[in-house]
């Protein structure tokens, strides 16, 4: 696969086929419990906060010369309004849609009905054809960009994995890779479905296999897990940021694009990402097959 083959949004470009491009890293802002939304009333927030955090993603961004992607996430339809006047008031899309189904759809009818093209918004996520008001969404507003997120257990090996996105088993009798292009999507993107640390690693053979055989852009969400191994010796803050910067690693080795959890965590998480890309160009450089053709 040459390595020009990427979906493209305005400047940002997506691998797929291959590992040649820095990830897209995305960070998620509004998400339950940050400390910048109010716990009582999720419609209320601190908006120069979230500019900062938004400034700061994009200025690491620029430093490092990696792409990236901010996620609106949302817990209710009233507050994803509520974002996405704020964002569309000082940034400009793309952006990636996530939160809740609800939200959601409030979110691409508000994002549409305010001149945003359907191109540029990046739908988080779909795991099945049966909810019958979320394809109708999408196949109405014509959006073109979905996330598939595959859901199994911890120890669900990559060649299951890659059978939940092929195998005929959604209603109508489509793979659920089918059924999503039937909508009239044209760019999938392919998330492994982060649970610990043994999903991350057949999660990523997984990668490997559908970016091979499939040519589509994958990725994960890599830090899901690291609240669980937080350990009362040590400082919280500090010892999390450490595991998140490592586990970063070889994430950006075999993804296209990282969702790497809250906006917050964009420091450690841009600088391991591009220590990564500049280490695997030396490899290339020098013929060394460190881990694999790849």
């Amino acid at each position: 696969m040459p390595e020009d083959s990427f979906y493209s949004y305005r400047s940002i470009k997506v691998g797929f086929g291959h590992f040649n491009l820095p990830p897209v890293l995305i960070g998620t802002i509004f998400y339950q419990g940050q400390s910048i939304v109010d716990r009582n009333n999720s419609q209320i927030f601190n908006k120069e906060k979230a500019k900062k955090r938004i400034h700061s993603q994009t200025e690491l961004a620029e430093k490092y010369k990696f792409p990236n992607l901010i996620e609106i996430s949302a817990d209710n339809p009233n507050a994803m309004v509520k974002y996405l006047e704020f964002f569309l008031e000082n940034f400009e899309p793309p952006l990636v849609l996530g939160g809740t189904f609800e939200a959601r759809l409030s979110g691409i009818e508000y994002l549409i009905e305010n001149g945003v093209r359907p191109e540029e918004i990046i739908y988080n996520t779909i795991s099945n054809l049966k909810n019958k008001k979320e394809l109708d969404l999408i196949r109405k507003y014509k959006i073109q960009s979905v996330v598939i997120l595959i859901l199994g257990s911890n120890n669900m090996t990559s060649t299951q994995r890659f059978k939940y996105i092929t195998e005929r088993k959604q209603p109508g009798d489509f793979s659920l890779l089918e059924g999503v292009k039937n909508l009239g999507v044209e760019r999938i993107w392919i998330d492994g479905g982060v649970i610990d640390l043994e999903s991350l690693t057949h999660i990523l053979e997984t990668q490997q296999l559908i970016s091979t055989s499939l040519k589509l852009p994958v990725g994960t969400a890599p830090n899901l897990f690291l609240f669980k191994f937080s350990s009362p010796r040590l400082n919280k803050k500090f010892h999390t940021r450490y595991r998140r910067a490592s586990i970063m690693f070889i994430a950006s080795w075999f993804s296209n694009f990282i969702f790497y959890g809250a906006i917050e965590d964009a420091k450690e998480c841009f600088a391991s990402a591009y220590q990564t890309f500049a280490f695997k160009n030396k490899l290339k450089a020098h013929n060394i097959k460190l881990f694999d053709k790849y």
